[in-house]
């Protein structure tokens, strides 16, 4: 089944912010009320030197008995002595990660002032998860995830406050145990019950009933039955890669080892034979040690692209939450499998973007030691990024945009309920940052306003980042604003929206930090009707340092099982084309 090529959005790259490492001996703020926190927060000048805004944002109030939350962060200490990390471990929930002087641990907000205060922790931070962005039209109801359902039964979910109408849907209802008094309940919520296979049900419901079958007690999950295909659904890609004519030669990557590497892969069991290999490789190096990633489908339609283009390639599904010490842990077993082509549509975006970055340089270590080629997206942030350097003509502390509006001149444009994410960094020292600046969002008369204000103070653990998230309260215009707080020189920004076209964009030098490593083969996106124009929101080069990229182009907008019926677009399509097409190219060499 062959769908013709969209310029339509779906859900392109993923974006992973680096950690950083560290550690400060300055004085400690802790014994401010967690109220007074929040509202020095707001105000130039105000911070934590002990915290990240991030994490002082989640200290719970004072006088309020917080519920166990619990959040994943780096501790940096300031000594690595036995007895200082035993004292910690009575303030974790567990210790996930140990290197020299950082600890990735996961806590309770409950424990954040406490450990903030241990005499041997000298700065705390979060390492940010890598997320799978909206797709790059929004929808404008987006489905909230459940644990108990899966995407697809989210999404039937009726908008709140709107009187659903009687739309049936058939779904699998998975119960805990198989019990007949279970199964009898059930019926008072379906329309008709068409298949029961031990603690399995297969029924026709309507919608509106989603929520209430999913809150019972004894039902585990609800997913939608996969339709049986007439034809396997085949890339249109392939042709612009004349993946064709190099299987018309038997020329299919036999022999040839590709990992995907990805945050998920939702469905792929069901896919087994028909759009992927009937064997695959998969291995998790997430927390929790879920291939799926808790219902994303992305990584499963890069590997049926790869499938695609090389069928009898052998595939490696490799998935993670996106931090850096996994990416240290993937490459190990990549070097141990003896991978040869590695596809990675993900990213960071903050960084030095010149090949400098950890990331970077974890990956070009393995390409040039152990010769794996490493084919990563550009990014698709062309239209949501904004690079330039710090400009104050009338001294006030307030960086002056070259856009119209002068100070005010940054914006994005929201509607309410919509997230927004920025993330702010520049060029300084990663780890020991010393320019201090930080990043504001507020509205015309700023009468509302968030910001991130973490310190660059010189020790250890100081990145030059600022990240601000929030869900949009009204609907217009937002101004971005950079403080300088205790900056001592001009500095070169890199501002990048995960969500929303800037106001004032720069397309060039507009890469994800991975797509700048010296080793990686960039991939950009082109349109699949003509395999030539590029893609206006694919990200491009320059690199930092000078370096031309992308080094490779490929068609996005294509057919996927996981995906359809939309099309699969973004340079996270491109790249397991170009994957695929590497892997022939090695195949054709035995």
């Amino acid at each position: 089944m062959k769908s013709v090529c969209k310029i339509l959005a779906i859900s392109v790259i993923m974006l992973i912010v680096a950690s950083a490492t560290s550690a400060v001996h300055m004085v400690n703020n802790s014994a401010d009320t967690s109220e007074n926190k929040a509202l020095c927060y707001e105000e130039p000048s105000c911070k934590d030197t002990k915290l990240s805004s991030e994490i002082a944002v989640m200290i719970p109030p004072s006088g309020i008995a917080p519920p166990p939350k619990s959040v994943i962060v780096n501790i940096y200490l300031d000594t690595n002595r036995t007895k200082d990390l035993e004292e910690l471990m009575n303030h974790t929930v567990e210790m996930i990660y140990m290197e020299e002087d950082r600890i990735v641990a996961e806590i309770y907000t409950s424990e954040i002032l406490e450990i903030a205060d241990l005499p041997f922790v000298t700065y705390m931070d979060i390492p940010i998860q890598a997320r799978l962005l909206p797709s790059l039209t929004a929808s404008a109801f987006e489905p909230v995830k459940n644990p108990k359902m899966s995407t697809g039964v989210a999404e039937n979910i009726p908008p709140p406050g709107i009187a659903p109408p009687t739309k049936p849907m058939i779904v699998n209802i998975y119960l805990k145990e198989n019990k007949t008094e279970e199964k009898e309940e059930l019926e008072n919520y379906t329309t008709e019950i068409l298949n029961i296979h031990e603690d399995k049900i297969v029924a026709e419901i309507y919608t509106r009933e989603i929520v209430d079958i999913v809150d019972l007690p004894f039902v585990s999950y609800m997913d939608i039955p996969l339709k049986t295909q007439l034809f396997p659904i085949v890339s249109e890609g392939i042709e612009c890669v004349n993946a064709n004519k190099q299987h018309d030669l038997s020329i299919r990557g036999k022999g040839v080892k590709v990992a995907i590497i990805d945050h998920g892969f939702e469905g792929y069991e069901d896919l087994l034979g028909t759009e992927l290999p009937a064997n695959v490789t998969v291995k998790s190096f997430r927390i929790d040690k879920d291939i799926t990633g808790g219902g994303v489908i992305h990584g499963t339609a890069c590997a049926e692209i790869v499938h695609d283009v090389a069928p009898d390639a052998e595939l490696y599904l490799i998935n993670s939450d996106g931090y850096v010490y996994q990416l240290k842990e993937i490459i190990n077993y990549l070097i141990s499998e003896k991978i040869d082509v590695v596809s990675h549509s993900a990213g960071r975006s903050a960084g030095l973007f010149d090949g400098t970055d950890e990331c970077c340089k974890i990956i070009d270590q393995m390409v040039f030691n152990h010769n794996i080629s490493w084919v990563n997206a550009a990014g698709n942030e062309a239209q949501k990024h904004w690079d330039g350097k710090f400009k104050d003509s009338d001294s006030d502390g307030w960086h002056e945009f070259s856009c119209p509006g002068g100070e005010k001149g940054q914006t994005i444009n929201a509607t309410v309920g919509d997230e927004v994410v920025l993330l702010l960094s520049w060029n300084d020292t990663w780890g020991k940052a010393t320019e201090d600046y930080d990043l504001y969002v507020l509205n015309l008369d700023n009468s509302w306003r968030v910001s991130s204000k973490n310190p660059q103070l010189g020790a250890r653990g100081h990145i030059p980042f600022e990240i601000v998230e929030f869900v949009a309260p009204y609907a217009g215009t937002y101004y971005i604003l950079l403080y300088n707080d205790r900056a001592t020189k001009p500095v070169h920004f890199e501002l990048y929206s995960y969500t929303h076209e800037l106001g004032c964009k720069v397309e060039n030098s507009s890469l994800c930090a991975d797509a700048t490593a010296f080793g990686v083969k960039t991939v950009g996106a082109v349109a699949c009707e003509d395999c030539l124009t590029l893609e206006d929101y694919s990200s491009r080069g320059p690199t930092n340092d000078g370096r031309k990229k992308p080094d490779y182009v490929g068609p996005d907008c294509v057919s996927t099982s996981a995906f359809s019926p939309d099309p699969f677009c973004g340079t996270s399509a491109a790249t397991p084309h170009i994957a695929g097409a590497i892997a022939l190219e090695l195949s054709s060499d035995e």
